[in-house]
């Protein structure tokens, strides 16, 4: 049975698959890189050929295969935020502490996925502490993040790390293709959404999926038409506040990001929205230097709050976005 991996993702396998065969696995390992790069379902998998019953794992057929594929392995631990985008709080990982002391249910390891490995608060995280450092046996911790920074510095001692990169625009635009052939886009399409996904291949997927392409082209004729005073900003925010609010900000950021690099390199800069060129050739005549870079810093801000979930007011916040946006413009 072929590992259910991404095709960028072999070399990764190929060095944990080596250290298995050689037992020299780690007893915890961390997950790094971009969100988008399919982390989480590379830990399901090596899990998968970690506990299956076959030398040639994953084999698909044995009882262990089968348990996973119901999702019910007893010796496959999960453990996530409670609610989406919150934290992982102390009592799940005492919880955890608690079961990996035990002896495991199969017989054979035990593997613990930790996702995402930033989201545990500072208690949780000291608490995970002494099982790092006094690994149980056969059990091996998987920590996923794409935010390594925000983990301590002595559960990063503790880890092993393996790094993901993003693919080469050859590979994920090949593999782009064979997932996108029941959506509508045309091959320019497709590198603009890799553009937009800052290079990763999942998130790429996603934004076609989830008709955030169509999203971005509504919102940039709608920038476009508040710089002319041809657009109402209270009613755009009405109208957007129920569109997810970070793929707002993140097209709202590429979109200052082009404009200055079209306005500092006088047209010469490689862009994420190559399709909106002409555009930005009349725009930067609209806004200084020091306007977008204010604009951009700002943006940048808000976008930090919500990533963080801070609770703010939706409504509120994108029209005081749209207000400045119109503010800055000089045409």
């Amino acid at each position: 049975m072929t590992p259910d991996i991404f095709p960028w993702q072999t070399q990764q396998w190929q060095q944990l698959i080596a250290s298995k065969q050689q037992n020299r696995l780690p007893h915890a390992i961390l997950l790094m890189g971009a969100k988008g790069l399919g982390k989480h379902q590379f830990a399901l998998s090596f899990a998968h050929a970690l506990l299956c019953e076959k030398l040639e794992a994953p084999c698909g057929e044995c009882r262990a295969c089968y348990f996973i594929s119901a999702q019910s392995h007893p010796d496959l631990l999960r453990v996530e935020p409670l609610q989406l985008g919150g934290m992982i709080k102390i009592d799940q990982i005492r919880e955890l502490v608690k079961v990996v002391s035990e002896t495991t249910s199969q017989g054979g390891m035990r593997i613990v996925i930790i996702h995402p490995a930033h989201a545990m608060n500072s208690n949780a995280a000291n608490a995970l502490l002494k099982t790092l450092e006094e690994p149980a046996p056969n059990t091996l911790i998987i920590l996923i993040s794409e935010q390594n920074l925000r983990l301590s510095a002595t559960i990063l001692s503790r880890c092993q790390k393996i790094l993901f990169q993003k693919p080469s625009s050859e590979l994920a635009l090949n593999w782009l293709h064979t997932q996108l052939l029941t959506v509508s886009k045309n091959e320019v399409d497709k590198k603009i959404l890799l553009n937009l996904a800052d290079g990763a291949p999942l998130k790429a997927k996603e934004w076609a999926e989830q008709g955030w392409y169509d999203l971005r082209q509504a919102l940039y004729q709608n920038l476009i038409a508040l710089t002319q005073r041809q657009a109402d900003p209270l009613q755009l925010a009405i109208y957007y506040q129920e569109q997810a609010l970070e793929v707002i900000l993140t097209l709202i950021l590429t979109w200052l990001q082009d404009l200055l690099r079209f306005k500092l390199t006088q047209g010469q800069a490689t862009l994420i929205n190559v399709d909106y060129r002409a555009d930005f050739e009349k725009l930067v005549q609209c806004y200084s230097k020091e306007k977008l870079l204010d604009y951009l810093e700002h943006v940048k801000k808000i976008y930090a709050y919500i990533i963080n979930s801070l609770n703010l007011n939706r409504q509120l916040l994108l029209e005081e976005l749209f207000i400045r946006w119109v503010q800055y413009a000089t045409c």
